[in-house]
């Protein structure tokens, strides 16, 4: 069964982080997302509006308009938008063809995000946005990070369900020796695709220095569950095995929401949100655990960036790759998002 790779068509029925909240204000901002610019900003009842980013008289960019009320208008020639993308005036004429405007698309801010929905049709009542309700609940405190990944979101998304390489890529960072021949649990039937590792080790200074157990034996459980093409959930839980159970209530956790959006076919933006129900007060500490995730996680983009290099250089070559059983849930999800894409590019086929 064919498997998706950087040359797979975008998915486009699916939310994707599209901006952080705190960056889209009443000046617009631009960003790429699945191949179009968005040109993005907030009404003035704080609403996030998301056009394409190209007036339709000479697709001059509508980033560098005027926001004006809840209109947008034309640095170049002065045509004025709405909300919807319609254009409601030109300067140098009395009315509008009703055919003029650009395409808008679907917004949801949700927590520190905010969500774009780039499909042909609209979201459906079943297509709510894969927000964790973590990411809001006061028992947790978030850090976010972010980004910009040179290589396909397709193989960002494998390398998360991947736990293998952490005694590898990650050894300066976040992974232990004893990660490599941990035995690997898989839970890949029906919707679910999670992989889960649990290691007896000392563990890392992110987990360690915060926790207090600098040295201390302790069982890490490592979770990564694919969610959505723009989402997949990262989790670790730990135990201090000199401490008892009761000692260790609640049990420490790390959830992160890896926030996966595709920018071209062979880049990538990549936030993070690291979320965890110990020492939540403790700013410094939240500064400390996210600039080492970031630092991680710079490792596998690195990782990307080598792999997107050599399959430009190889496939002339013909040369193809082979995988191994702890790439299962990897090769599953590359599977679902190729049956995904081939569904919709048939879904416009009809409807063409």
């Amino acid at each position: 069964m064919e498997q998706a790779d950087s040359t797979t068509p975008f998915i486009r029925n699916a939310w994707y982080v599209v901006a952080e909240a705190a960056e889209v204000s009443r000046t617009p901002m631009a960003r790429t997302v699945l191949g179009t610019s968005v040109m993005l900003f907030r009404t003035q009842g704080g609403p996030v509006v998301a056009l394409a980013n190209r007036c339709c008289h000479r697709s001059f960019p509508l980033v560098h308009g005027t926001v004006d009320g809840d209109t947008i208008v034309c640095g170049y020639h002065g045509l004025r938008y709405d909300t919807t993308g319609q254009c409601i005036e030109i300067p140098m004429q009395k009315s509008v063809p009703a055919s003029l405007r650009v395409r808008a698309f679907h917004t949801a801010e949700k927590g520190p995000f905010v969500w774009i929905w780039m499909g042909e049709r609209p979201p459906a009542e079943g297509d709510a946005t894969p927000h964790q309700e973590w990411l809001d609940h006061p028992d947790w405190a978030v850090r976010v990070g972010y980004l910009h990944v040179k290589g396909s979101y397709v193989h960002l998304h494998e390398n998360l369900l991947d736990l293998s390489h952490l005694s590898f890529l990650h050894a300066k960072t976040f992974g232990t020796p004893e990660y490599a021949r941990a035995p690997v649990e898989m839970n890949c039937e029906g919707e679910n695709l999670e992989v889960w590792r649990h290691v007896h080790c000392e563990l890392p200074a992110i987990y360690a220095r915060p926790l207090g157990w600098t040295g201390a034996r302790a069982i890490r459980s490592s979770g990564s569950r694919y969610v959505s093409p723009g989402l997949h959930v990262n989790t670790g839980i730990f135990r201090n095995l000199d401490l008892p159970e009761e000692a260790q209530s609640p049990q420490p956790m790390v959830r992160v929401a890896q926030l996966v959006t595709p920018e071209s076919a062979v880049t990538t933006h990549y936030w993070t949100a690291q979320a965890r129900n110990f020492v939540t007060n403790d700013a410094e500490m939240g500064e400390f655990m996210i600039k080492a995730q970031v630092e991680a996680f710079r490792e596998d983009a690195f990782a990307l960036q080598q792999i997107t290099e050599m399959q430009a250089l190889s496939a002339a070559d013909g040369l193809r790759e082979v995988s191994i059983p702890t790439d299962k849930a990897g090769v599953l999800m590359r599977r679902r998002l190729k049956k995904l894409a081939d569904l919709e590019q048939t879904m416009q086929g009809t409807d063409n």
